[in-house]
């Protein structure tokens, strides 16, 4: 009787073992799922008759409670411009309705950064950096890339970064900023 007891004790435990495992294996994936429903939007797409832009992760560029991290964890905006024209044309690009704040109050960052990449139709990035800065000037438009020659009907795929750069010590003056702005294309 005791080795049978002793078994269905075991078979208790597995059982139980294999509900936990099951639960938390439900909880990771819900978790991973909403993430990514969070993350993905419809694109957006503005044409005009000189250009195309395709906002994949939206024209509007939000966040509040900034926290530190590196350019290698900073939030991705995805966008690709069309030349709709029938000769080769100059694409400029700005930052517009910029907004920076902390508590409510404008305010400037040198610490609040961003980097431009060409990339690929996958929104690989493609090489370093063709432009980036910091919104220590939060005056806006604030210009991104300026008579970037493109070739009529091309189209060329672009990854924007922003982070708050770490910088290994108390970040004080940063905390609590908010930030807002929408990216800009125009093509001359």
């Amino acid at each position: 009787m005791k080795v049978e007891e002793k078994n269905n004790r075991n078979k208790n435990v597995i059982i139980i073992a294999l509900a936990i495992l099951g639960l938390i294996a439900v909880c990771i994936g819900g978790t991973y799922a909403y993430f990514t429903a969070i993350a993905t939007s419809n694109p957006q797409t503005i044409t005009t008759g000189t250009l195309t832009a395709t906002y994949n992760t939206g024209q509007d560029i939000n966040a509040s409670n900034i926290i530190p991290t590196a350019e290698a964890e900073a939030t991705e905006h995805h966008f690709s411009i069309t030349n709709n024209s029938s000769s080769t044309s100059e694409l400029s690009l700005s930052f517009t309705e910029l907004s920076l704040t902390k508590g409510g109050i404008p305010t400037q960052s040198g610490n609040l950064k961003w980097a431009l990449y060409n990339a690929n139709e996958s929104y690989a990035e493609s090489g370093s950096s063709i432009a980036g800065g910091e919104f220590s000037d939060t005056s806006s438009p604030k210009t991104i890339i300026d008579g970037v020659s493109f070739n009529s009907k091309e189209t060329k795929y672009f990854v924007l970064k922003i982070w708050l750069n770490e910088i290994g010590s108390p970040q004080n003056e940063d905390q609590g900023l908010s930030f807002s702005t929408k990216i800009s294309a125009e093509m001359d």
